[in-house]
Order: C-alpha cells, then sequence, then structure tokens
C-alpha cells in the first residue's frame, strides 16, 4: 500500500514545510465581497474600466488622486455593489473634505483585468495588497510577488493618473 519511500525520495521535511506554507497563505488571504462569475475574455478598457465579452463588470474608483496615490480605493461592480479596497475611516463617497493622508500608494490595474495592487501606507514593510476582482480575495504578497506580476504585464495601468471617482 502506497510508497513508503516517496516523501522520503523528495524530502519529506521539505513537503511538511511547503504544505504548512500553503495552510498559512490560505489563512491570510481575506474575501471582500462573492465569487462572480463570467469573468471570461476580459481586458481593462480604460484606465479604471473592465470589461467582459464587450460588457463592463466593474469600475475601479480612485478618490481624490495624488501622487501616485488615492485618497480612497474602491470598485463598483455592474450589480451596483461597491467594494472599498483602501479608505479613511468615516471616509463616504460625496465626502466633501480633503483626504489627509492617501490609503492606496500606486495602485495598478492589471491589462486584463482580474486584479488590482497597490500598497498601504501604514506598512513599513516590503508587502503590498493585491485584490483579485472576480473572486473578492484580497492577499498581501512581497515586493518579489509584486516585481513578477508586472514583468508579467508589463502593461498594467496606474490608477492614480485615471480621472477621479465621481461620487454616486
Amino acid at each position: 500500500m502506497g510508497r513508503p519511500r516517496f516523501a522520503a525520495a523528495f524530502g519529506g521535511a521539505s513537503l511538511k514545510r511547503l504544505l504548512l506554507v500553503l495552510v498559512l497563505a490560505a489563512c491570510s488571504a481575506t474575501r471582500l465581497t462573492h465569487l462572480r462569475g463570467g469573468w471570461r475574455s476580459c481586458h481593462a478598457a480604460d484606465p479604471n474600466v473592465v470589461e467582459c465579452g464587450g460588457k463592463q463588470v466593474a469600475h475601479v474608483e480612485c478618490f481624490q488622486p495624488g501622487d501616485e496615490a488615492c485618497g480612497a480605493l474602491a470598485v463598483r461592480y455592474a450589480d451596483g455593489e461597491r467594494v472599498f479596497l483602501s479608505r479613511p475611516a468615516g471616509f463616504e463617497p460625496g465626502q466633501e473634505e480633503p483626504i489627509g493622508s492617501p490609503t492606496a500608494i500606486r495602485p495598478e490595474l492589471a491589462s486584463d483585468g482580474s486584479m488590482i495592487w497597490f500598497r498601504r501606507p501604514q506598512r513599513r514593510d516590503e508587502y503590498w495588497t493585491v485584490f483579485e476582482l472576480d473572486t473578492g480575495i484580497t492577499r498581501e504578497v512581497d515586493a518579489v510577488q509584486i516585481f513578477k506580476i508586472r514583468e508579467r504585464d508589463p502593461h498594467s495601468m496606474p490608477l492614480w493618473v485615471a480621472q477621479s471617482a465621481a461620487p454616486r
């Protein structure tokens, strides 16, 4: 029954460590919204709109854009749901008061519209937040992973240069 030497051949301790890393990675992900279907053949139609099959499925909102940053960052889906990825306490769209300091640094949208990544200013380390638009999952990745994402997607779009979000 089974192969007793299989785990040893692949370094049994290494497999245990890998399993531990996978469990920790799964625990670090957070779902901000529900899973959405129909996200095939998608692309970023302009710097802040995601289209799938010719239909607009999401609009990324950068409130009070600044120097490579957004005062608040949200995704408004075609069904009307708005999911804030970052915002200051008490912030509501349409609020006239300027946001003191940005909550999303260097936010970018993947050219295929699959994810948004940004840094949080309160983090002093190299970790970035990645949000998957179709699954609604957000996770933390290090700077090396962001480098790899950018390397695979050289046409990602910076969101801070897109037109400021209109209050709704």
